[in-house]
């Protein structure tokens, strides 16, 4: 019966871990963990709506238009999902315009504003 059984004297030069490894290993799994949390929460807070992302796409469309059309008035568009107000503030002596886009889906209002040179033709 001894032969089947292994011999303890073969395990008596394994050491134990040190509390200093046991507290820095434990140390890095909570940072590591606290990164994931931080970025899990970044992700949930910015989630926005399809809407949001098409309003920006338009208003990138909108900027583009009025470049190329030298279009430096105020305006208005509605969409089904979101509305978008243009306003235009031109500075004659740097010539800059100065455009404020005010989106509205559901709820919420965002804010994006784009400085662009001006030619006055």
């Amino acid at each position: 019966m001894k032969e089947n059984m292994p011999s303890l004297k073969n395990f008596k030069n394994l050491k134990a871990s040190s509390i200093t490894e046991s507290v820095i290993a434990i140390s890095i799994i909570s940072i590591c963990a606290l990164v994931a949390f931080t970025i899990y929460l970044n992700v949930i807070k910015q989630n926005k709506s399809i809407h949001y992302y098409n309003a920006k796409h338009t208003i990138n469309f909108l900027i583009e238009e009025s470049v190329q059309q030298n279009d430096y008035e105020d305006n208005s568009y509605s969409y089904n999902e979101y509305t978008i107000d243009k306003k235009v503030g031109v500075n004659k002596r740097n010539h800059t315009a100065l455009l404020t886009f005010t989106f509205k889906s559901g709820n919420k209002t965002n804010v994006i504003t784009k400085l662009i040179s001006y030619n006055e033709y």
